[in-house]
C-alpha cells in the first residue's frame, strides 16, 4: 500500500484491509495481497468503492522515549478535500454575506458588514401568503 497516496477499487466484502501484521513473517507471499486489489481490471461504474489512503507520520525522537514510546494522543489523519471543482469561488453567488472583523486582538469589538436586502424584519413576511394554483401570478 505504501506504494500508493490513494487507490480507488470497488468494494468487496473479502477485502477489509490493505495489509497484514503477518505480512512481515513472509513478504514474499503476503497474506493480504493489496496489487490484486488494484491489479484486477473491474469495472468501478455504477459501483460501491473503497478509498485506500496511505497517509505518513513522523515521530521526532526525544529524551521521553525511553524506555518506552508512548502512542497515547498520536494521530494521523487527511482532508476528502475537491481541487478545481468550481470555476470560481463558490460563495460568490452568496445572497446574504455577512463579514466579521475583529477591531482589536481579544476580539471584544467586532466590524460586522452585510449585504443583504432591506426586510421588514426578522420572521416579517412582507404580506400574507396567497397561492391560486399555479406559477403564474393573479
Amino acid at each position: 500500500m505504501a506504494l500508493y497516496h490513494l487507490a480507488v477499487t470497488r468494494r468487496h466484502e473479502n477485502e477489509a484491509t490493505s495489509s497484514s501484521l503477518y505480512t512481515q513473517n513472509d513478504p514474499w507471499e503476503p497474506l493480504v495481497n493489496f496489487e490484486g486489489f488494484i491489479r484486477n481490471n473491474e469495472s468501478i461504474e455504477d459501483q460501491d468503492l473503497v478509498a485506500w489512503v496511505t497517509v505518513g507520520f513522523l515521530h521526532v525522537p526525544h529524551a521521553e522515549d525511553v524506555p518506552n514510546t508512548a502512542t497515547p494522543g498520536n494521530a494521523v489523519g487527511f482532508f476528502l478535500r475537491p481541487f478545481n471543482f468550481f470555476d470560481e469561488d463558490p460563495s460568490v453567488a452568496s445572497r446574504g454575506p455577512v463579514i466579521v472583523r475583529p477591531l482589536d486582538p481579544a476580539a471584544s469589538q467586532l466590524e460586522i458588514q452585510r449585504w443583504t436586502p432591506d426586510s421588514p424584519g426578522p420572521c416579517v413576511s412582507p404580506g400574507p401568503f396567497t397561492y391560486n394554483g399555479t406559477y403564474w401570478q393573479e
